[in-house]
């Protein structure tokens, strides 16, 4: 918990600026940028009001800000009458404005199940998952009194899944690994007629493009339905300067025009891009690989012309289904009694309606660090791995040490293969999906998606792998390939090629200098590890253009290479 007001008589929370700004932590660079985007100014006075009477009492007696979130403010809100609700605020890092909170709401609707009460309330039960009530909610900032969007729903019951998962053993860890999967199968049993968002059908109306659904998800011609899927909120189409553009966001009917606007719409971004944003390696010093929009864009156009031929021939890694992409253990509750048992899952924001292979993935807490085994059932995640070749001239602490990593390694190795083997028994319609995933065209949809962080080359060495294998793939029968790479035009793709894998190599030289951050640092760090991240993070910057530049010249490219660069507009 975070800043907190405890109320006696008049409310002035309005006062505590902690409520509004972001205090969890600091970044290296780009900081002003950052926190602009978590930055979000409303009357919290009203916020507490609105709260107290949403669940039928007088007044709030207590807020507390919890730990923050990356998009959202969240409070624990206190009433005179000792009920407690979660009051939660979107950042304009979120989403799209009215969009990203009207989906959220009316997909937990759509999910929700909660057990009959003495106030009578029944089971909702159209998916029948546990998700938080709500109880008040506004999608329009500027009508409401409150002046931001909002959510005020009920508090998880339950404990946080992270608070006990390092106390479980195994049997327990594969108990709610299976358990995480039923509920994955109840989202595959609900296949959607079309692709984009949840929204309760009065939030669209004006909307010509939603589609309305029935309680199974399917396409109705119906005038009283109360659902529709309306355009995406997926993050993926809004993250880095892209909701600024203009370009399809559904919905889409066809899973053929929902692929081919993934690649409208990167091709629109890259388009519009004064300077690429942050990637994954280190790109444009002399000599090296040089990302440039003319080699993007012509890569983009051809991904569109195959687009529509990407599409599962197993209909089921195709259907469209709606997801949780973030069981994180802060987004799983658990009872205190059992902790096998999940109470709660929270955080459905952005959570949209999308082909099973784009949503299809391991649940985020059972990710580690280490090498990843094959997918398949029958690999054995329990193999150990191979001991460093000088272990024999180790210190015994040293020996122990190696021991007890490789120990955790192989846990952490088996949860995630029986995730596998359990989905491939119980719900083979995601492992199917994940089987694709691995597929050139599985591969290609993913990074298509992406070439504005430098994936142009992956992508067209598998538009290569695809023009030559399309008599098998597709069939002439059906359609000429529209592709053509000449001899010429491979022969220098593998030269291009060489340099980026050089330039990505040369990006894990950084990432270690600074310390091994997260792939997708974006600088963050606590407010008590800034002064030392902040001065390693200066000195690995100087020490790496010295090293890298000849020249004064070459001194300059290399600032510019650097691939933390401060964002121009975020200086102060």
């Amino acid at each position: 918990m975070e800043a907190q007001n405890k109320l006696h008589g008049p409310i002035y929370l309005n006062a505590n600026e902690d409520f509004f700004r972001h205090s969890a932590g600091r970044w290296v660079f780009s900081e002003a940028k950052q926190l602009a985007a978590r930055r979000v100014r409303f009357d919290m006075n009203e916020l507490a009001r609105i709260a107290a009477a949403s669940v039928g009492s007088q007044s709030c007696r207590n807020v507390e800000k919890y730990e923050e979130g990356q998009f959202n403010k969240i409070f624990l809100m206190a009433t005179n009458d000792g009920k407690e609700v979660i009051a939660r605020v979107p950042q304009p890092n979120a989403g799209r404005p009215h969009f990203t909170t009207a989906s959220e709401v009316a997909t937990m609707d759509y999910n929700l199940t909660y057990q009959a009460t003495s106030h009578g309330e029944q089971a909702r039960n159209i998916l029948g998952l546990p998700v938080p009530k709500v109880h008040a909610w506004n999608s329009q900032a500027l009508t409401g009194p409150v002046g931001a969007e909002y959510i005020i729903m009920e508090k998880a019951p339950g404990k946080e899944l992270a608070h006990v998962w390092p106390t479980l053993d195994g049997k327990a860890k594969s108990s709610i690994v299976k358990a995480i999967i039923q509920f994955e199968k109840t989202f595959t049993t609900s296949n959607f007629g079309a692709i984009g968002s949840l929204y309760y059908a009065d939030q669209m109306e004006g909307e010509a493009a939603s589609i309305a659904v029935d309680r199974r998800g399917q396409n109705s011609q119906s005038s009283e339905q109360e659902f529709v899927i309306g355009p995406t909120t997926d993050r993926r189409l809004f993250q880095d300067g892209r909701g600024k553009i203009n370009c399809d966001r559904g919905p889409w009917s066809r899973i053929e025009d929902y692929l081919e606007a993934i690649g409208t719409r990167e091709l629109l971004y890259v388009q519009s891009l004064e300077r690429f944003p942050q990637s994954s390696g280190v790109f444009g010093g002399p000599g090296w690989y040089e990302p440039t929009i003319a080699k993007k864009v012509a890569i983009l156009h051809d991904y569109i012309k195959v687009a529509q031929y990407m599409p599962p021939k197993e209909p089921s890694a195709g259907a469209a289904v709606l997801w949780h992409g973030d069981l994180n253990l802060g987004n799983i509750f658990v009872s205190p009694d059992d902790p096998t048992q999940i109470t709660c899952i929270i955080d459905w924001q952005s959570t949209h309606v999308a082909p099973l292979f784009r949503q299809a993935r391991h649940p985020k807490f059972l990710d580690f660090d280490g090498p990843r085994l094959p997918l398949g059932p029958n690999v054995d995640g329990r193999e150990m791995p191979d001991l460093p070749s000088n272990f024999h001239e180790l210190s015994g602490e040293e020996q122990n040490k190696i021991k007890e990593e490789r120990d955790v390694l192989v846990r952490q190795r088996s949860l995630y293969k029986l995730y596998e083997v359990y989905s491939a028994r119980e719900n083979p319609a995601v492992y199917q999906a994940l089987r694709y995933q691995q597929t050139v065209e599985g591969q290609l949809v993913d990074l298509a998606g992406n070439v504005g962080y430098h994936t142009e080359l992956a992508v067209k060495s598998l538009l290569m792998r695809v023009e030559d294998g399309w008599e098998q793939r597709i069939g002439s029968d059906r359609a000429t390939c529209p592709l053509h790479y000449s001899e010429e035009d491979r022969d220098a793709h593998a030269e291009e090629s060489i340099k980026w894998s050089d330039c990505n190599a040369l990006m894990a030289e950084v990432m270690e200098s600074l310390g091994n951050p997260p792939d997708d640092w974006d600088g963050a760090v606590t407010h008590e590890g800034f002064a030392a991240v902040k001065e390693r993070f200066e000195v690995v910057r100087e020490e790496f253009i010295k090293d890298m530049a000849k020249t004064d010249e070459e001194r300059s490219q290399w600032a510019k290479a650097w691939p933390f660069q401060e964002d121009e507009a975020s200086s102060e």
